[in-house]
């Protein structure tokens, strides 16, 4: 796999089959749409925010805030329907392994809005 798998694996000591099918199907999900530049890009982006963002339970602020190389790669995500299910569906494998710091959108500390 490349360098989102392995960024995705260094976020958590979850180990299990499930979980690394979940970040091999998202990598390939986003290679589609992703430029292999963007896909270094966003694995370095995993790393240095240590999270699993599921972008369309961002608000808007925190979108608005993001860097504009940042803002373009999370608008070719969400741009891709697979991409952004597989997205959610690694955030939701985390959370269910009890990893809500790495996936905060789907945390079950999240606030009432």
């Amino acid at each position: 796999m490349g360098a989102l798998y392995d960024a995705l694996v260094a976020l958590s000591p979850a180990r299990d089959a499930e979980l690394l099918e979940g970040y091999r199907a998202y990598e390939t999900a986003l290679a589609i749409s992703l430029t292999p530049e963007q896909m270094s890009d966003y694995a370095q982006y995993v790393r240095r925010s240590r999270a699993v963002r599921v972008f369309e339970e961002m608000t808007a602020d925190e979108l608005s805030a993001l860097p504009a190389d940042e803002s373009a790669l999370v608008t070719a995500i969400m741009a891709n329907e697979n991409a952004s299910m597989e997205n959610r569906r690694v955030a939701a494998l985390l959370n269910q392994r009890g990893q809500h710091d790495i996936a905060p959108d789907l945390g079950t500390s999240k606030p009432d809005q």
